[in-house]
């Protein structure tokens, strides 16, 4: 997707990582909105997310023409939102799953891969899933910007006019910077011959009291940087529990990429990022 480098195998003992998002679409399946259509799902799920909470959204659609907007149109719906004391969420609605884990309680690459899957196992055996319409994954990286040093431990392209020698923090109100890109659909995605992969990242400074739109939302509490990493195929394919978390693995090795480049040697420092098979590991 960019000409970068593959990095190498790497962890960090503190990582500013956020949150982790991986969502799968399907077909609606109208037994999702009902509490004895999801109660199997729930079963299922009872030994990871043994706590299941519904919330009633509003959805809002609104139609424009050449004569101006239209009338607008509202429905009600379900999402159904399944916890656990391990810091991790699942929202499934009628025509997704959205699994998230915050930062600090992140597993690991493997960790959240075999989750995923026993994820999409329940999907598949207790909903009834048998479609993907899309697969996306998405890694959340923020660092505080009243902490001393934080713009060396960024590449510039990243830091950009936040950098506070030459914007003084109390003249910055926020910036920020989207770029979206494509690539072909090789690897785990080959069989997608006319759809590509594609990615959204953003990056910039954001005020306190800004609001992440994560599953769930999370507010700052302080300015700060955020690098948000989207990686995602909207393809329509069978609903293959295996496939699936294949794919999200080459997802994350695109987001993987980005990050390891966007980061200094002063950022692997602070971030405490160590290459694995190095002398020790």
């Amino acid at each position: 997707m960019l000409l970068l480098p593959d990095p190498p195998r790497y962890a960090m003992g503190r990582a500013p990582l956020a949150q982790v998002i991986i969502q799968v679409s399907f077909p609606v399946l109208a037994r999702l909105q009902t509490l004895e259509g999801v109660a199997p799902l729930q079963d299922a799920l009872s030994d990871l997310f043994p706590y299941m909470n519904r919330n009633k959204v509003q959805q809002v659609s609104m139609m424009v023409g050449p004569a101006g907007p239209a009338a607008s149109a509202s429905n009600e719906s379900w999402v159904n939102e399944f916890t656990n004391d391990d810091g991790w969420t699942l929202s499934v609605t009628e025509s997704s799953a959205s699994l998230s884990v915050t930062g600090s309680d992140y597993p690991g690459l493997q960790g959240i891969e075999e989750t995923f899957e026993q994820v999409c196992v329940a999907l598949t055996q207790a909903a009834r899933v048998q479609r993907c319409d899309r697969i996306g994954t998405r890694y959340m990286n923020v660092v505080r910007t009243d902490r001393l040093g934080w713009s060396t431990w960024f590449r510039p392209e990243i830091v950009g006019l936040a950098d506070p020698q030459i914007t003084p923090p109390e003249h910055l109100l926020a910036t920020i910077t989207e770029a979206r890109l494509r690539r072909p659909p090789t690897g785990a995605f080959a069989w997608a011959v006319d759809r590509p992969v594609e990615g959204i990242t953003r990056y910039g400074v954001v005020p306190a009291g800004s609001v992440i739109a994560g599953v769930p939302p999370r507010p700052l509490d302080s300015p700060s940087l955020v690098l948000d990493i989207d990686m995602f195929i909207a393809a329509p394919q069978k609903f293959v529990p295996k496939t699936l978390s294949e794919q999200f693995y080459e997802l994350h090795a695109e987001i993987e990429k980005i990050f390891y480049w966007a980061v200094t040697d002063a950022g692997r420092g602070e971030f405490e990022l160590s290459v694995r098979g190095e002398e020790g590991e």
